[in-house]
């Protein structure tokens, strides 16, 4: 995860402190409930955004031989960012 700051009004900011403590949650997490719930919104709504995504999908398989684990290549992806964030900072 990655830290990042908001601006959002009085009113919006007591009422989310109000359900915090409500529920014993942290701010943090209604933000982001909030934000997934927007992003899903937005993605379901979006056929072309979908079509991409499953043409992209498709592509990507058909390159990859069915022989080479799924395990492997979730360990080649996060190797290959945690290098490209390294060379970032």
């Amino acid at each position: 995860m990655q830290r990042t700051n908001i601006y959002l009004d009085e009113d919006q900011l007591r009422l989310l402190k109000h359900l915090a403590a409500e529920e014993n949650k942290p701010v943090a997490d209604f933000v982001r409930q909030a934000v997934d719930q927007f992003l899903r919104s937005r993605l379901e709504n979006d056929v072309t955004w979908q079509s991409d995504m499953t043409a992209l999908i498709e592509r990507v398989r058909s390159r990859v031989s069915p022989a080479i684990d799924p395990d492997q290549i979730e360990r080649d992806i996060r190797e290959a960012r945690h290098d490209v964030r390294t060379r970032r900072r």
